[in-house]
């Protein structure tokens, strides 16, 4: 075999091996541009669901209500008959003291638990 044929078979020998490292990097940065695009669609799905899932508590309802209408008052939106309190609910998620919900006898049960937290009325 020549010097020139040599060099040859190397040459085209090395051209394959970069041939087949372009096709292993193309293969690497395949799932590179698929991030975009996956960003965009979940960062808003992401926010919808934080979105629903404030929406359905119904203590953040509450406060999402009583900061819709602090910012429409703010922006001057509201007109003052429209910006009257919602009237309170029987349950509130206010806590109270011990000493506010105690049964008579100093008996402390789950009853009183649910008062202390706000989940029920006193009605004892």
């Amino acid at each position: 075999m020549s010097e020139k044929d040599r060099d040859w078979y190397w040459q085209q020998v090395k051209q394959q091996n970069q041939k087949q490292a372009q096709q292993e990097e193309r293969q690497r940065r395949n799932w590179r541009q698929w991030v975009r695009p996956l960003l965009w669609l979940l960062i808003p799905l992401l926010l919808i669901a934080a979105g629903t899932a404030l929406w359905r508590n119904p203590a953040s309802q509450l406060w999402l209500q009583e900061r819709w209408v602090l910012l429409q008052s703010r922006l001057g939106l509201a007109s003052t008959t429209e910006s009257t309190a919602p009237a309170p609910s029987r349950y509130t998620d206010s806590p109270r003291t011990l000493a506010q919900c105690i049964k008579p006898g100093n008996v402390i049960d789950d009853e009183v638990r649910a008062c202390v937290k706000g989940y029920r009325p006193k009605t004892w």
